[in-house]
C-alpha cells in the first residue's frame, strides 16, 4: 500500500490511498489518486517512508486513471546541489 498526501482541490492534509503496481517510464505507479493539490506532495509507504514526489495523472475514457511519481532517489540526485 502507497498513500499520496497533499491539499488537493483545497483540503487540508488530505490521504489518498492505493497500492505500487510498479515502474513506468521510470516513474513509480499507482492507483492512489492524484489531483491537483496533492501533485508536488510525498507518496510514502504504510511505515511512512518517502517513496516519491506525486507528478501526474494519466486519465482514460475507460477508468479514473493512474497516477505517478518521480522515485526519491531521482529527485535527491537531480536536487543534491540544493541540499545540505
Amino acid at each position: 500500500p502507497v498513500y499520496a498526501i497533499g491539499s488537493p482541490a483545497q483540503l487540508q492534509n488530505s490521504v489518498t490511498s492505493g497500492v505500487f503496481s510498479g515502474y513506468e517510464k521510470g516513474f513509480l505507479k499507482t492507483n492512489a489518486q492524484i489531483y491537483p493539490g496533492n501533485s508536488g506532495g510525498p507518496l510514502v509507504c504504510a511505515e511512512g517512508r518517502v517513496l516519491g514526489i506525486n507528478t501526474f495523472k494519466q486519465l482514460t475514457h475507460k477508468f479514473e486513471g493512474l497516477g505517478f511519481a518521480i522515485p526519491i532517489q531521482t529527485a535527491l540526485k537531480e536536487f543534491s546541489t540544493y541540499l545540505p
